[in-house]
């Protein structure tokens, strides 16, 4: 069975630790919305203005840079792997990132392996590996057989 890898870093774990100060997580957060790809040019318009607002005196203390947290919290949630959110982890509010959710199996409607080998050549949808020391994989297999890799945590 052939697997294809994901070409660019998924968003996983920690962007941003320790902090929730405005000053600190506007600029952390405007990098990792600029590094995605491919981005919407709505979320390129919103970087811009953030920037050009940024420049301004008292930014960081002013509502503007309240509301465009917010913004950048509703973008980044749209770049969240299938089974993710973005924002603070459930057991630390200073650690912002991609986490997987505590319900995403109740979520989860695809197929459960311990090993890829059992995936039948048939099936075309999601699959989950997990094997036994609780690494788990989330694939998408394709009515051509070919196994993609969405994300792995290891």
């Amino acid at each position: 069975m052939k697997i294809r890898r994901p070409r660019a870093p998924h968003n996983l774990g920690s962007i941003s630790h320790g902090t929730t100060r405005q000053e600190d997580l506007l600029p952390t957060f405007l990098s990792t919305l600029d590094s995605q790809r491919p981005r919407q040019r709505s979320d390129r318009k919103l970087i811009s203005g953030i920037r050009r607002r940024m420049r301004r005196r008292n930014y960081f203390g002013s509502e503007d840079a309240g509301t465009d947290l917010e913004n950048l919290f509703d973008c980044l949630e749209h770049y969240a792997p299938p089974y993710f959110y973005f924002g603070a982890h459930s057991g630390d509010g200073t650690d912002y990132g991609f986490w997987l959710r505590e319900d995403w199996e109740e979520a989860f409607d695809g197929l459960k392996v311990s090993d890829l080998a059992a995936v039948p050549k048939d099936y075309s949808g999601e699959v989950v590996h997990i094997n036994d020391h609780g690494n788990m994989s989330l694939y998408r297999k394709g009515r051509n057989g070919q196994l993609r890799e969405i994300w792995a945590i290891v």
